[in-house]
């Protein structure tokens, strides 16, 4: 048996697939936190599909971009069930999982999900999910300038830029909205593209979120504080 689990964004969701047929797909986006909802969602899922955690062969989950606290929690899960059983982490990016649905379309795609800050990460592929453009984080105004003409544009982040693209002539075409929600079961399609990282006993302690952009405690922390004038 498979698990996945994907707590990246402000929604969440959970997979579980056993001898290659997915089982149980749960997806949540009831804006309370991850660490009220992953362990009850996990429980559920394991006890409706009557599984136990030693029946865990392998485990999967999202490394980010997305929520700093929402990958902490998810990592700090996965690391825990890893640990106990011994079981090997596969890990991917968001912007993977993204634009995983598109490749059917055969064409360029890029991935845009919400980061918040009015800012938007965004990384680009090829049909086959080879890296087109590298992961980064920028304005959504910025991404008029990538070389993105004839791309699907995918991910939570499309309502930022599309309009921006429109007015910028840029000739792109999107991916219907019910494919921008990254769901967990994507992360077991990955291997078919893309060499996971994966992490098992010693590495488990490389698990790390993949931030690309430090969190707004980090970004305050290191502003300078304005200097109040001497009387």
């Amino acid at each position: 048996m498979k698990l996945a689990i994907d707590s990246s964004q402000s929604s969440g969701s959970i997979a579980i697939i056993d001898k290659d047929r997915l089982l149980y797909s749960a997806f949540f986006d009831i804006r309370i936190t991850h660490s009220e909802t992953l362990m009850p969602a996990l429980d559920s899922a394991m006890s409706m599909c009557g599984f136990q955690p030693k029946d865990i062969e392998e485990l999967y989950v999202c490394l980010g971009p997305g929520s700093f606290t929402g990958l902490r929690i998810g990592l700090a899960t996965c690391k825990g069930i890893a640990f106990a059983g011994d079981i090997p982490v596969f890990g991917y990016s968001s912007l993977e999982m993204a634009a995983l649905p598109c490749v059917i379309a055969g064409k360029p795609i890029l991935s845009v999900i919400d980061a918040k800050m009015q800012e938007v990460y965004v990384a680009g592929f090829n049909a086959e999910l080879k890296p087109t453009i590298s992961a980064r984080v920028i304005s959504p105004k910025s991404v008029a300038d990538l070389d993105i003409e004839g791309y699907i544009i995918t991910g939570s982040g499309v309502p930022q830029v599309s309009g921006i693209l429109q007015e910028a002539g840029i000739r792109v075409c999107y991916a219907p909205p019910y494919l921008h929600q990254l769901k967990a079961e994507m992360l077991f399609e990955l291997p078919r593209y893309i060499s996971p990282n994966v992490y098992q006993g010693k590495d488990l302690a490389n698990l790390e979120p993949l931030y690309i952009r430090e969190s707004t405690a980090q970004i305050r922390a290191s502003t300078p504080k304005p200097q109040t004038p001497k009387p």
